[in-house]
């Protein structure tokens, strides 16, 4: 992509041979290929107030021409997300009932009462182990290490162990994290890093991670109320930049070029209008250069908010109306 445009080209589009299943999740992995989780048509997992109980999906995963399917016969997750991990997937629900009621005396009730909202499977689907994920999360995004990236909005919350030092002799402790913002987890789901105890974090807060890019070396978030653009490696936060952009749901970086994607406007009249701002990461704060609005391929702007954004270094996948097709943006 050169110069002040911002037009959208297609990724992919799921095959037809699926066309009478319900897209429950999708999202792109960090190999570029489409994963959908397909449930039947009256299956009401990610509908509110809808009926709880277990139902039978499939995860698709496209590269191509090859086509892979990984049944899951009795998933109990609602408002699922998913993800490649490894050789199997990572699966989380949305929306949990963290613990309530009296107090309890010992960790052991306690781990009781935790609902284990994550999932992780293997190829065949069957499940390799179950944790915590908390309640409110936004994005579930692994990297090609085998990390899962889990940031959360602002009504979420974490039932999370202690990561600072501790007695051993002690069994661990656990505590409820208000507005954690963004955890990585290790393949085994257990909590690696949180933003909110980094000492290097974002001073104004995570109380909602708007964007998150996961890149293959870089993670990069962009949480609010500052809006700044936070960059992460596996140590933890680098760097916390400002940025003049505000409410953006998508940012793809390359060297030390940025965009970020917002929309513009609220209310039903605004919907599909994005636009992309252009910038660069210089010495201090990231500084913009160009805005131009985000268009499909046909040129014409979008018509609904996007259903899905997910953002890996310097490319963007979006789906609007259609979930079962994915655009994406890149630069250079």
């Amino acid at each position: 992509m050169s110069g002040p445009t911002a037009q959208l080209r297609v990724w992919g589009v799921l095959p037809d041979r699926y066309a009478d299943r319900k897209v429950a999740a999708s999202t792109v992995d960090a190999a570029g290929r489409m994963v959908a989780l397909l449930v039947a048509p009256w299956v009401t997992c990610s509908e509110r107030g809808a009926a709880s109980g277990p139902y039978a999906a499939t995860v698709v995963v496209v590269d191509g021409d090859d086509i892979t399917e990984v049944a899951l016969p009795e998933l109990d997750l609602r408002f699922p997300k998913v993800d490649v991990l490894g050789d199997g997937f990572v699966l989380v629900a949305a929306r949990c009932r963290m613990p309530a009621g009296p107090a309890v005396r010992t960790v052991t009730e306690l781990e009781a009462q935790i609902p284990h909202n994550g999932r992780v499977v293997d190829a065949d689907g069957s499940t390799r182990i179950t944790f915590h994920a908390g309640d409110g999360i936004e994005q579930l995004v692994t990297d090609p290490a085998g990390a899962i990236w889990i940031s959360y909005f602002d009504e979420a919350s974490v039932c999370a162990p202690q990561l600072a030092t501790r007695d051993p002799t002690k069994p661990p402790h656990r505590m409820t994290m208000p507005l954690p913002g963004l955890i990585r987890w290790t393949a085994t789901g257990d909590p690696a890093w949180y933003a909110t105890q980094d000492g290097y974090s974002n001073p104004s807060g995570w109380v909602d991670c708007y964007a998150l890019n996961v890149g293959a070396g870089r993670v990069w978030a962009y949480p609010y109320p500052g809006f700044p653009l936070v960059e992460i490696d596996q140590r933890g936060i680098r760097c916390v930049r400002r940025t003049s952009v505000r409410s953006a749901s998508g940012v793809i970086v390359a060297d030390d070029r940025v965009a970020f994607i917002a929309s513009q406007g609220h209310g039903p009249e605004a919907a599909g209008s994005y636009l992309v701002t252009f910038a660069r990461i210089i010495d201090g704060p990231v500084e913009t250069a160009t805005t131009t609005p985000l268009l499909l391929p046909t040129g014409q702007r979008p018509t609904t908010r996007a259903r899905r954004t997910v953002c890996r270094d310097n490319r963007m996948w979006m789906q609007f109306d259609d979930e079962r097709t994915w655009y994406t943006l890149d630069i250079q």
